[in-house]
């Protein structure tokens, strides 16, 4: 079973306020900078912190990450994200991930909602055309009968 470190939540906002970073914050902790970043975002939804992030170390040799974007779209490389808003981008992405399955059966549902309204309208053109042709044999009769009067 693994330990549970302390951490006094009022001491890591009070530090997260002063612009430390996540980093030195868990290792003054012992904890990791995943956990320290868990409180960040807490924080943030609950308005005790503005969504800023302290600016990463520099990096050595940046790598640049192409969006899919159209050609004309900037190129967005590591200088340009801290690992904090790195970190929270995998997490949006997995959280995204996770709806998937309720997606697809959304789609699912659509797809099923459109063929039976392609069945209706297909016996809609059917009733019409069948009442169209009524129609015409309505009129010839009717036509015949003005031309051919019995008397």
């Amino acid at each position: 079973m693994a330990r549970k470190a302390i951490v006094d939540r009022n001491i890591v906002l009070q530090l997260l306020k002063e612009g430390k970073t996540s980093q030195s914050i868990a290792s003054q902790f012992g904890v990791s900078r995943q956990a320290i970043d868990l409180y960040r975002k807490e924080f943030i939804r609950a308005g005790l912190l503005q969504g800023t992030i302290a600016p990463p170390p520099p990096l050595a040799s940046p790598i640049a990450i192409v969006p899919a974007a159209p050609r004309h779209a900037p190129v967005i490389t590591t200088q340009d994200l801290s690992l904090d808003q790195m970190i929270d981008l995998m997490i949006k992405a997995f959280d995204a991930l996770k709806h998937t399955p309720e997606l697809e059966a959304e789609v699912t549902r659509y797809r099923r909602d459109y063929e039976d309204l392609l069945k209706k309208i297909e016996q809609l053109e059917e009733s019409e055309k069948k009442r169209q042709e009524q129609e015409t044999r309505w009129i010839q009769s009717q036509n015949q009968e003005t031309l051919n009067p019995k008397n």
